[in-house]
């Protein structure tokens, strides 16, 4: 908490944004991911940055201290390779959204930053940024698990708000994330989007744990 507090006067007072140098990799692993997964709802899987121990921290910050400062580095990456997406659909057929944290978690983290990124790469992108999605339940940090651990943990453990369940169709959703591992859990989120008709689901990382 006190680093939070800390961190929001360092908003507010001091600061010039820090600099950030990282390694661009801007790579498609749809295919990866379609061999990972034994059954693959996502249309497509981008990822900008490579994992390293420099973008490691600068996460931990950004995740678990209210770096918020980080904001607008981090999502220039996102922004620079979004203009793929447009030979493919037409903006106005474009939703971008975000994976929600389950309640308790939220207020042990305060914040969710990954709602920050698919937030301003929305605004940036001039897309609607919608909420259609909630977690029901506590589960397990993902990180900590088996691969078969990971299905199971996040098997129904989101679902979509009632406003959205017609409102979805012939859409694409571009899901907004820091880092992908396992894939379970953004499969997870697409398999219920498409159920709810969704056209198409693209996720847009940051980086890859792989």
């Amino acid at each position: 908490m006190i680093k939070r507090i800390l961190s929001v006067f360092s908003d507010i007072f001091i600061v010039p944004e820090e600099k950030i140098i990282l390694k661009e990799i801007y790579l498609n692993k749809t295919e990866h991911y379609k061999e990972e997964l034994d059954k693959l709802y996502l249309d497509s899987v981008f990822v900008c940055l490579e994992y390293d121990e420099n973008l490691k921290k600068l996460l931990k910050s950004y995740k678990y201290d209210y770096n918020k400062k980080l904001n607008k580095s981090l999502s220039e990456y996102l922004k620079n390779y979004w203009g793929i997406f447009l030979e493919e659909v037409k903006e106005k057929d474009i939703f971008v959204c975000w994976i929600p944290l389950n309640l308790i978690n939220h207020l042990k983290r305060w914040y969710n930053q990954t709602y920050l990124l698919a937030e301003i790469f929305a605004k940036w992108s001039w897309l609607k940024f919608i909420k259609p999605l909630y977690k029901t339940r506590y589960t397990k940090s993902q990180s900590k698990l088996s691969r078969d651990e990971r299905l199971k943990n996040i098997i129904w453990a989101f679902h979509i708000k009632r406003w959205f369940k017609d409102n979805l169709a012939s859409k694409t959703i571009i899901l907004v994330d820091d880092v992908i591992s396992s894939g379970s859990t953004s499969n997870e989120v697409a398999k219920i989007l498409k159920q709810n008709w969704a056209e198409k689901v693209i996720w847009l990382f940051l980086a890859s744990g792989h």
